[in-house]
């Protein structure tokens, strides 16, 4: 016998791993079992399973990323692009000409420079901010008070929920042009009225008084946005339980008591999320103003989207104009995140996750 191996009946030499052999297992009548006989069939099996459950693990990624494509291709196109040309642009000394051609002298940071030295972006940098934070005072008020109206049985209600929402469903222009209408200095309804109550003797110029122009923006922009805080407030009242707001009666709490220690801190994820919402709603707010007033009188309306349209399209100097849209940029920036943590935590405590 040859070492390593042996010679089976025809001659043919036998594997070291074919011949070894060993006693059976008891219960096989001491038949001889050869080691490893099973071992190639059973390395061959597994691999073949591996590999298909690989293709169909990759088929399926595949076909997640084909499905997603679309929306991706518009994101990109839709929004990543617009911004990546903005801040290209911020930076560059633009023209007409350049523009048309893309292609223009680099500028560095001399267009923020200008807008942050300018007395008009100076302004329109604080008009934006005293409009923004008087708008979100107004709609939170008055949409709180309205939801907890609306919590109450009366007669129409029912009715008065349904025509609440009518402000939002307007184009914005369309809002800017009726409140216009409202506010002109003769035959407006909103002097009229004050006449009629003895309140003003001499027709107000509201629309072209520097001192009362913002004021008319900012009660028309509130009374578009109570609406949406109306709807979102009222929801989240809806899902406070009846048996805490039992509770805090039978314990004598009164209204004011049930409302802040109880109701608010209830709802307190959904105000944080309107409220923000309502931040990013108002500030980019450019049809009102433009339907309004233009910007004017003598720039006391300019906010940061119209004074940015004024210098990119009025002035074409667009270089200025992207350096101060991208203020709202950094905005987005910083809201983006905060909305997700905000809207993560209301998901988390009305599902009873933090717990």
């Amino acid at each position: 016998m040859a070492q390593g191996g042996r010679r089976g009946r025809g001659g043919e030499e036998v594997a070291p791993a074919q011949a070894a052999v060993g006693p059976a297992a008891p219960g096989q009548g001491g038949a001889l079992v050869v080691a490893g006989a099973t071992a190639p069939a059973a390395r061959s099996g597994a691999p073949s399973g591996h590999v298909q459950h690989m293709t169909a693990w990759r088929k399926r990624r595949i076909a997640g990323w084909l499905f997603l494509t679309p929306a991706i291709a518009y994101i990109l196109f839709a929004f990543a692009l617009p911004i990546v040309y903005n801040i290209m642009l911020s930076f560059e000394e633009t023209s007409p000409a350049t523009i048309a051609h893309f292609t223009a002298p680099f500028a560095g940071l001399a267009n923020y420079r200008y807008v942050l030295g300018d007395p008009t972006s100076q302004a329109a940098i604080v008009h934006t901010f005293e409009f923004t934070a008087g708008s979100l005072f107004g709609q939170f008020v008055i949409g709180f008070a309205l939801a907890l109206l609306f919590t109450l049985r009366f007669p129409g209600r029912t009715l008065a929920r349904s025509l609440i929402i009518v402000p939002w469903l307007l184009p914005l222009i369309v809002t800017g042009v009726i409140f216009k209408f409202l506010f002109q200095v003769e035959g407006g309804a909103v002097n009229q009225l004050l006449f009629d109550i003895g309140i003003a003797q001499h027709p107000v110029d509201w629309l072209d008084n520097p001192h009362l122009a913002l004021w008319t923006v900012l009660i028309a922009n509130i009374w578009l946005g109570v609406p949406f805080f109306t709807l979102l407030l009222y929801s989240a009242l809806q899902d406070v339980p009846v048996e805490v707001k039992e509770a805090a009666l039978m314990d004598g709490a009164g209204p004011w008591q049930r409302l802040r220690m109880v109701i608010v801190p209830i709802i307190l994820p959904v105000i944080e999320v309107t409220l923000l919402l309502g931040f990013v709603f108002t500030v980019k707010v450019f049809d009102l103003v433009v339907g309004l007033t233009g910007g004017g009188p003598a720039n006391a309306t300019q906010l940061i989207t119209t004074w940015s349209y004024n210098l990119s399209f009025q002035q074409f100097n667009f270089g200025q104009g992207a350096a101060l849209n991208n203020i709202l940029l950094v905005l987005a920036m910083i809201c983006a995140p905060l909305y997700l943590l905000l809207s993560r935590g209301s998901l988390n405590a009305s599902s009873g996750a933090g717990k």
